[in-house]
């Protein structure tokens, strides 16, 4: 239980470390960011499914994201060209600007919170225990290299 009382904890720090730090560049904070770098990453064929997948949230709740997106002039929302139930979600020309100094602000803090550590090494360790919660099949470090 010690394991996942320091996890946790330091989860939420991180969370609030991170999330001051971009707000602090005039980025939004981490839970728009994430949906931004999920929607720039599946563009131009990002969906509702894809954000719901990525950040793990309801469709539901991935669908209001992105009508808060839409709201804030950040993404847009265009019409699926093969199915008439599904949209498509792109960047705004805001969401990108936005999207590339929220990045750019992560990447700094990260990078000082973490310096001196293997990034590597914790990163494959995460990944590796994420994936064994989900049943996906683990892949090693020397794998991802």
């Amino acid at each position: 239980m010690d394991f996942f009382d320091a996890l946790v904890r330091y989860e939420t720090n991180l969370w609030n470390h991170l999330d001051d730090a971009v707000r602090h560049a005039g980025a939004p904070g981490l839970a728009t960011l994430s949906a931004l770098r999920v929607v720039d990453r599946f563009a131009p064929a990002g969906r509702v499914q894809e954000l719901r997948d990525e950040l793990r949230i309801t469709v539901g709740a991935a669908s209001k994201l992105v009508d808060r997106l839409e709201r804030e002039g950040l993404a847009v929302r265009h019409p699926h060209p093969t199915d008439r139930r599904s949209s498509l979600i792109a960047l705004t020309a805001a969401g990108e600007t936005v999207l590339t100094r929220g990045t750019q602000a992560l990447a700094d803090a990260l990078a000082d919170h973490l310096a001196g550590q293997d990034l590597t090494e914790v990163t494959s360790l995460l990944a590796r225990l994420d994936r064994s919660l989900s049943g996906a099949p683990v892949v090693t470090a020397e794998a991802i290299r």
